[in-house]
């Protein structure tokens, strides 16, 4: 009952009999925030006192990665801080607070953190599918290759396809398909770029205009783009029947056999396996000032390599969030705690504030964060702004959490969700989502992560498996409906950190040396990583030691004469109001080619000199033979191979070339293989706290030309096993 914005419709009588208190809104949430530090605590967490009694505090803590949260520990009612004597640094710990409390409408409030101190710099982010609609990416091909280039830059692998805008959903949902099962571990975010079809599920209604007409009806399927996130879920289409005239015409009519699918929640088999986001800006006329689909594309592309690389107009970020909420706590929904809970997070209660004037604050004032709620239409949303606004009014805010009736529905016209993509051309929206049914939090970007992080916190955790299939009438408030989705790269993360410049490179030999200028003096600066890859879509592997804050070049042997390509990523220790974690900043791409003998000279002259052969036949590889210290092919290396000793220790003799990349990898069961340490191409050897391995700590490295590694927690079978590459 979200009432409805300019377009004739009474604010129901529910909805004027509710409370408005913001105070009361706030409580349904707990708003947490933490402090770290270099020396015990590391973690302290912070939340902010209720409008209402509390009667018993409970909180939950697991490593980011961990499904269980646990059992818990009880804290003091009326505390309001904690300091967490199990927290060490290096490691990212999520953390779930849950209030009872004196209150009719929200006798439970809970709230979610990412924290950690130091929180190591996340370098593979996963595959991402990239789904191109194909009538754009002859006109947009520029654009697209650079959007390819900056998610590599980000840590993506990127797998491209390209379908029609008059494709069925079915047929789009087979190309996706069949990317992911390329590697369906590694896959992580579908992202959707143009007029990509949109599928349609369920008999929902998250806004509450379920009366029958004339009353304002848009009850019925509503966009479902997490049906193209979902790779096992058996979707249907035989039992929703709802045809009912409504606000939307007959787009949101369900009827068996018409295309649109029976599903109303996200539960069980339902549950995507991967994140899905859209730019999507086609019917946008009321707000695009006679631009074309193409060129406002062409915009949010350009404005999202801008940020993206710390350009014009956001050299600063405008770090605080505002909250425009006309409902507070209306319907006991509190859609507004979603905007408190989420800057609070990112920037602490000094940068998050009430403001009323939605349209003057933000043409005046850079906001990373605005949210905004009022009784809305497909075009607005009331004591917020019009979509007007967004075509007439610079909006300085890059990340929109938006709320009211019916614009949630936004495959329509002149939608108002997807106004902040078009804006004006000096505009900064990249992100816009419905926040209320389901509240976002966006917690997670303030430790690093992505909005696709925050989707899966959204249907992961505000989703209630236990809610009613399908929804009631009486359920509209229900969280776990299908019409959750992000218009906006779902890979944005909120605190890009400024790239180098000047990237420049020469080359004697098969030796690359890059050169480079840095940011400019920021004592959070920590020096540059450099990554390298023979896909320029990636994946893009570290190569050597990182430089110092003061160094500005690297020299690399190139392995082999084919093309090979280079990342230059800066690197920052970034604070926010959750965290201090590892930054990296955009790479910096050089493409390079040198005249390299293959396999260098060990394997010139000889009769089986690929990597794999075996020309003395000693049953151990050519590839495998040099990196172990037998260098010319012919030379046995069976006295050189690793082996395991009587402690479970492993021996490796390496040839000490720079021209090898060594990892080390570990296994329980002999399926799931973890890369404890390594030496990449021309550094050194280092253990990897991030392998996942959940021994990882006790795992221990030693020894000069013979390398030993041990687990110290070793009392199980354990395999080890080395990889090498040239």
């Amino acid at each position: 009952m979200l009432a409805a914005f300019a377009v004739g419709f009474a604010v129901p009588p529910a909805l004027c009999a509710q409370s408005y208190s913001h105070d009361e809104m706030r409580g349904s949430v707990v708003e947490l925030s933490a402090t770290v530090s270099s020396s015990p605590p590391y973690v302290t967490l912070h939340w902010n006192p209720s409008f209402f009694t509390p009667t018993g505090l409970r909180a939950y803590r697991r490593l980011r990665g961990e499904s269980d949260w646990g059992a818990g520990f009880d804290l003091p009612p009326d505390s309001l801080s904690f300091e967490d004597p199990w927290a060490v640094p290096g490691e990212l710990y999520e953390y779930h607070f849950v209030r009872t409390q004196d209150s009719t409408g929200h006798p439970v409030a809970d709230g979610y953190l990412w924290t950690g101190v130091e929180v190591p710099a996340v370098e593979e982010r996963g595959r991402l599918i990239l789904i191109v609609d194909d009538t754009i990416s002859a006109a947009l091909e520029t654009e697209i290759a650079r959007l390819i280039r900056d998610l590599a830059g980000d840590g993506w692998t990127v797998a491209r396809s390209e379908v029609s805008r008059w494709a069925s959903v079915p047929q789009v949902k087979a190309v996706i398909q069949s990317r992911y099962a390329e590697d369906p571990e590694a896959s992580k975010v579908v992202f959707l770029l143009g007029h990509v079809p949109v599928p349609y599920s369920g008999i929902v209604c998250p806004d509450g205009h379920n009366d029958p007409p004339p009353e304002a009806h848009h009850q019925g399927a509503w966009p479902a783009d997490i049906f193209y996130g979902d790779m096992d879920g058996v979707w249907t289409d035989t039992t929703a029947d709802h045809a009912i005239a409504n606000v939307s015409g007959t787009r949101n009519d369900n009827v068996p056999g018409d295309g649109r699918y029976d599903q109303s929640l996200i539960v069980g088999e339902f549950l995507p396996e991967m994140a899905v986001g859209r730019v999507d800006l086609a019917n946008m006329d009321n707000v695009s000032n006679g631009a074309s689909e193409i060129d406002l594309l062409r915009r949010y592309l350009d404005r999202h390599h801008a940020f993206r690389h710390r350009q014009a107009p956001f050299e600063t970020l405008g770090e605080r969030a505002m909250i425009d909420d006309n409902f507070a706590n209306a319907f006991d929904i509190a859609g507004g705690a979603s905007g408190w809970a989420s800057g609070i997070a990112w920037f602490g209660n000094a940068n998050t504030s009430a403001r009323e004037d939605w349209v003057g604050t933000l043409r005046d004032q850079d906001y990373l964060l605005a949210y905004g709620s009022g009784p809305g239409s497909f075009g607005g949303a009331t004591g917020v702004s019009a979509i007007e606004d967004f075509r007439d009014t610079k909006c300085r805010a890059v990340f929109n959490l938006l709320f009211g009736s019916f614009f949630g529905d936004w495959e329509s016209s002149d939608n108002y969700l997807r106004a902040p993509l078009v804006g004006t051309p000096d505009s900064h929206g990249l992100v816009s989502v419905w926040s209320g049914v389901p509240r976002w939090q966006l917690f997670p970007l303030a430790a690093g992560g992505t909005m696709a992080d925050a989707y899966q916190h959204v249907i992961r955790e505000v989703n209630d498996p236990d809610g009613p299939l399908p929804p009631s009438l009486d359920s509209w408030t229900n969280p776990d409906q299908t019409h959750v989705a992000i218009m906006g790269d779902p890979t944005l993360r909120s605190h890009p950190a400024k790239p180098i410049t000047g990237l420049s490179q020469s080359i004697v030999g098969n030796q690359l040396t890059l050169t480079w200028t840095n940011p400019a003096s920021d004592p959070t600066f920590l020096g540059c990583r450099i990554y390298r890859s023979s896909a320029l879509d990636g994946p893009y592997f570290r190569v050597g030691a990182p430089t110092a804050p003061g160094e500005n070049s690297f020299t690399v042997t190139i392995p082999t004469s084919e093309t090979w390509y280079y990342l230059v990523r800066a690197l920052f220790l970034q604070t926010t109001a959750s965290a201090t974690y590892e930054n990296l900043a955009q790479g910096i791409l050089a493409e390079t080619q040198a005249d390299v003998p293959e396999f260098n000279s060990w394997a010139q002259s000889l009769s089986d000199a690929g990597a794999g052969g075996d020309p003395n036949r000693d049953g151990v590889s050519n590839l495998v033979a040099y990196a172990v210290g037998a260098p010319d092919g012919t030379v046995s290396a069976l006295d050189r191979l690793p082996r395991i000793d009587d402690e479970g220790r492993f021996h490796l003799q390496e040839s000490g070339r720079a021209d090898i990349d060594y990892e080390i990898q570990v296994s329980l069961d002999l399926f799931t293989w973890y890369t404890v340490a390594f030496k990449p191409f021309g550094g050194n050897w280092s253990l990897n706290p991030s392998s996942g391995y959940p021994n990882q700590s006790n795992v221990s490295l030693s020894g000069d030309v013979e390398k030993i590694f041990a687990d110290g927690t070793f009392a199980e079978q354990l395999f080890w096993r080395l990889k090498v590459d040239l």
